[in-house]
């Protein structure tokens, strides 16, 4: 009975690591969002105001920021 609790318990251990890990990329993944979301209302922002063309530029770092975040967070995600 004592080796069946020991088992147990370093299967809880091994599975510590993988659900800290799928947290992590959870976060990253909510973080992904809002600097998307940031993005686009800063685009929606520069086509309200055309005399300011360099809006898109500073619209497009934070969306494409947060797609690559996403995408890279999705696929370590998907990968355990």
């Amino acid at each position: 009975m004592a080796e069946r609790q020991r088992s147990r318990f370093g299967t809880h251990e091994q599975t510590a690591p993988k659900s800290s890990a799928r947290e992590r990329a959870f976060g990253s993944m909510v973080s992904a969002s809002v600097l998307a979301t940031l993005g686009t209302l800063i685009f929606a922002w520069a086509l309200r105001t055309p005399d300011y063309p360099w809006l898109f530029a500073v619209g497009a770092v934070p969306w494409l920021v947060g797609i690559i975040l996403f995408a890279r967070a999705l696929g370590s995600y998907l990968k355990q």
